[in-house]
């Protein structure tokens, strides 16, 4: 057994410690922004290419206190870094640091370097290579005080690039996509409404998980592929088992949006991926037109409002947004149940419905709402 860190979004973390413990892990333990977690070989390489809601999958190598700059060089040093990957490796460090010996992380991350390569120079008379870009070996260290923490990331780049589309850096990715489906409590059983869609990434996620798909399905590879223990045959395994699962989707997944060329984007989009099969994409007006057709009943529906991505328009105002979506829902969706979500976190009340659970998310570094409500 060995122990993990799990990174996710502030305010997603029972979410992941749910599905890490689906997954077969042990001594879950829920932190700030991660969950720590026990498993082996299989529970590792599950977490990567199953889990939703997570962002990096952290193996740790060594726990250890410092009392001088000095001290960390010799603790990484001390590490067996030619059993856990070869001297061709292309590296990267990553290092945080507070109120440490260290004042600049820079400095931190140059002596972990050091230490790494100078232990395989010793050994093999070569050493690794540096290339922060196109990394096959990601280390991080982290610092808080006198307390140092070296770990080793299996997952390489970050899991919310699904390999679905282009590596992104959006506010709004994957993660968050799925953690609010997840925190909204919706079952792939029930009908989904995704008003605004705009680039379709929560409709993606939704049609994923309604047919358990897994969340790595696209994705060509992770970091822990180039430790010296990478078992291909379980690894294998792992994949091929997870593929047998994916079924069709039970309930109806319809995402629209009033931009036509947004519509034309998504469309492309999900027809590259073999999705636009599993999902109802239309041209629809959510703030004007009524229903959409084949909607008569929205008690059986789930509805996941986000504001759509409007720029910066001098004639825009969140609070009249919130306010139309609040007249919206209770007009035309009495029955339904209706999740908003919003980083404007005055605005959001504005929605003039009371709701019955209220939710704080983190989208990346800014803070939001997730408001759930019941339409009488």
């Amino acid at each position: 057994m060995s122990t993990y860190i799990a990174k996710t979004l502030q305010g997603l973390e029972s979410v992941l410690a749910e599905e890490l413990t689906s997954l077969g892990a042990t001594q879950v333990e829920i932190a700030n922004r991660a969950v720590l977690f026990e498993g082996g070989q299989d529970v590792l390489y599950k977490a990567n290419y199953l889990c939703r809601t997570a962002l990096r999958i952290l193996k740790t190598l060594k726990v250890f206190d410092i009392e001088k700059q000095d001290d960390l060089y010799e603790q990484v040093y001390d590490v067996p870094w030619e059993k856990i990957f070869p001297v061709d490796a292309l590296l990267t460090i990553s290092a945080t640091c507070v109120d440490s010996v260290f004042s600049h992380t820079r400095y931190a991350s140059q002596r972990v370097k050091d230490a790494i390569v100078d232990r395989f120079r010793r050994i093999f008379g070569q050493r690794p290579s540096v290339d922060n870009e196109y990394y096959t070996i990601r280390i991080e260290v982290f610092m808080r005080q006198n307390h140092c923490e070296l770990l080793l990331d299996a997952s390489g780049l970050s899991l919310h690039n699904r390999g679905y589309r282009r590596p992104n850096s959006e506010a709004f990715n994957e993660v968050l996509a799925s953690g609010l489906l997840a925190l909204s409590g919706w079952t792939p059983s029930r009908n989904l409404l995704l008003p605004f869609c705009g680039n379709g990434i929560l409709a993606v996620e939704a049609a994923m998980k309604a047919s358990d798909m897994p969340a790595g399905y696209y994705r060509k590879g992770y970091s822990f592929q180039y430790w010296n223990d990478y078992d291909p045959n379980l690894w294998r395994e792992i994949k091929e088992d997870a593929q047998k699962a994916i079924r069709d989707p039970e309930g109806e997944i319809m995402a629209v949006d009033a931009d036509g060329l947004a519509i034309e984007k998504a469309e492309s989009f999900l027809k590259g991926i073999r999705l636009h099969h599993d999902i109802d994409l239309r041209l629809f007006d959510f703030m004007a037109s009524g229903k959409p057709q084949g909607m008569e009943d929205a008690a059986q529906w789930h509805i996941l409002v986000r504001m759509p991505a409007f720029g910066t328009p001098q004639n825009f105002d969140a609070e009249d947004f919130y306010t139309e979506v609040g007249n919206v829902l209770k007009r035309q969706y009495a029955g339904a149940t209706a999740w908003v979500f919003g980083t404007d976190i005055d605005a959001i009340k504005f929605v003039g419905l009371k709701p019955f659970a209220k939710k704080s998310v983190w989208e990346t570094k800014t803070e939001a709402r997730f408001y759930g409500y019941k339409i009488q």
